[in-house]
């Protein structure tokens, strides 16, 4: 429980976000690649969401100046 605290506290940093966003992006892009191939719905739809919070991340990267 310690350590989720410790990494929320740790996301809502610049850096923390920097790194979820970039890797959210990559594990996008890795799945949206795989669901091109297959055809899988559902490889789709999670790269979708995979997509929309590594942009979330990268925004509210910018927008924190701390």
């Amino acid at each position: 429980m310690k350590f989720l605290k410790k990494l929320d506290t740790w996301h809502k940093t610049r850096v923390g976000h920097a790194v979820f966003g970039l890797v959210e992006l990559g594990l996008a892009y890795g799945l949206g690649s795989r669901a091109l191939d297959t055809g899988s719905w559902w490889e789709y739809g999670l790269a979708l969401l995979l997509l929309i919070g590594g942009v979330q991340n990268i925004v509210r990267m910018v927008r924190n100046r701390q």
